[in-house]
């Protein structure tokens, strides 16, 4: 007869056997499960590249610039739009990550303010919305003029010629000794007060009647130009004396800049345009100007 304590150790012993063969036959079962899941994820993947390189997917970059540009867009802005060197000419609307890709492209151009959405529409286009920043003026810096924005931010290449007419943005007389790149927001301060006097003056354009050619951010007594006042001159040479920078607090009984706005917009509705006198000084509660002047081929003759 066998001791019942044997019969317990080989059952024991059995037990232990069978739970290693489980577990060889599920080790086995759970390596070829991932065979099969690797090889399933790489044909995916090669599938997936090759319909990516298909040429029905490839987006062409000069699409991604926007169809309907604001009205005061040029060629020049379209074709300055187009400069997106973070990208390649020709990229897969399937790439990864290719939304946040163009939008970066495009956050990195002086243009644009804010890009709105990057949206895939397949099988090969992206549509961009996109917020752009006006220009509201142009700097001289030697013998060329630069197109900024309100805040004095450098938007374009340098123009050899500047538009004559009398519906173009003015001209920034500066003091300024350095160009700063594009995007890149100028160092003068005087160029940063003039355009934002600019951007005021655009802002109201469809209710000021007068043209603007320059704005000149004169010399104080000190010689600074920081603190020195402002001069709109018109294209038939009369002499709007605006004050301060809007960068700056206003002097003792200086008008803010809406009310300057107001004043002029009140000033033309009584008296004519701005352009008709010698000068208007808008600094004050009480507007001082000048004679009366008649205008012939943009030359102020007195009557």
């Amino acid at each position: 007869m066998v001791p019942s304590s044997r019969r317990e150790g080989k059952a024991d012993a059995r037990l232990a056997q069978t739970w290693v063969e489980r577990a060889k036959t599920f080790a086995v079962r759970l390596g070829l499960t991932l065979a099969v899941v690797t090889l399933i994820c790489s044909w995916f993947v090669i599938l997936r590249n090759h319909v990516a390189s298909l040429d029905c997917y490839q987006v062409e970059k000069s699409t991604l610039v926007p169809k309907y540009l604001p009205n005061w867009a040029g060629e020049g802005v379209s074709a300055e739009l187009s400069e997106l060197p973070d990208l390649p000419e020709r990229f897969s609307i399937m790439s990864p990550g290719v939304c946040d890709r163009v939008a970066r492209a495009f956050e990195n151009n002086p243009w644009v303010d804010e890009v709105i959405s990057v949206r895939k529409i397949y099988p090969n286009r992206i549509n961009v919305r996109l917020r752009f920043r006006r220009p509201v003026a142009g700097v001289l810096f030697g013998r060329r003029y630069y197109l900024v924005d309100g805040e004095g931010r450098r938007l374009s290449p340098g123009l050899t010629q500047w538009p004559d007419g009398t519906d173009s943005l003015p001209i920034v007389v500066n003091s300024a000794r350095e160009l700063p790149e594009k995007g890149e927001i100028w160092s003068d301060e005087d160029v940063q007060a003039a355009a934002a006097v600019a951007r005021t003056l655009l802002a109201n354009r469809d209710d000021i009647r007068t043209r603007f050619r320059k704005i000149n951010v004169c010399v104080d007594r000190r010689g600074s130009r920081r603190e020195g006042p402002i001069l709109l001159l018109t294209h038939q040479g009369t002499k709007v004396r605006w004050g301060r920078s809007p960068l700056l607090e206003n002097s003792p009984g200086e008008l803010t800049p809406a009310e300057k706005i107001g004043k002029m917009i009140r000033f033309e509705q009584k008296r004519g345009p701005l352009s008709s006198y010698e000068y208007v000084d808008v600094r004050f509660e009480n507007v001082h100007y000048g004679r009366r002047v008649r205008l012939l081929s943009n030359r102020g003759v007195r009557h």
